[in-house]
């Protein structure tokens, strides 16, 4: 098997890069302004993303997290009243569902402000047409091959 050429290297090392760059860029942002981690902040995106209720196991899919880490987050978040968790149905208890709160969703409306400011700082202000189409489908071929 031949070895990968220098150029897909070097957009490997680049993607990494911006995505530790981005990824640091938005959690002392949303800590600094709102004492919010970023996970914690993916987690009431897609709460809100799913009008406020998921499954359990379709969050942590989503979010291409363990159910298990998932639960430990939950759990304190459920402490701060960000989200609550409830049973699918009374007659089925291995099936859980998170609902985002009243203050979750205050909390999701105040962060999402700063999320959206850092990226569109950061990274979709750097963006023409022609790179967004192009990033998709390249991602969506990797992606696509990952699924």
């Amino acid at each position: 098997m031949a070895a990968p050429d220098p150029e897909r290297l070097a957009v490997w090392r680049s993607f990494l890069t911006t995505h530790s760059l981005l990824d640091k860029a938005l959690t002392d942002a949303l800590f600094n302004e709102r004492g919010l981690s970023l996970v914690w902040f993916e987690v009431l995106n897609a709460l809100q993303l799913a009008g406020g209720r998921v499954r359990v196991m379709d969050l942590a899919e989503h979010l291409v997290v363990s159910p298990s880490s998932l639960s430990r987050q939950l759990s304190r978040m459920e402490e701060h009243d960000y989200i609550r968790r409830e049973r699918a149905r009374p007659d089925d208890q291995r099936v859980v569902v998170v609902v985002l709160t009243k203050d979750g969703r205050a909390m999701w409306r105040r962060a999402n402000t700063t999320y959206q400011r850092v990226l569109r700082r950061y990274f979709l202000s750097k963006l023409t047409e022609s790179d967004v189409a192009s990033l998709q489908r390249a991602l969506s071929k990797v992606i696509d091959g990952l699924g």
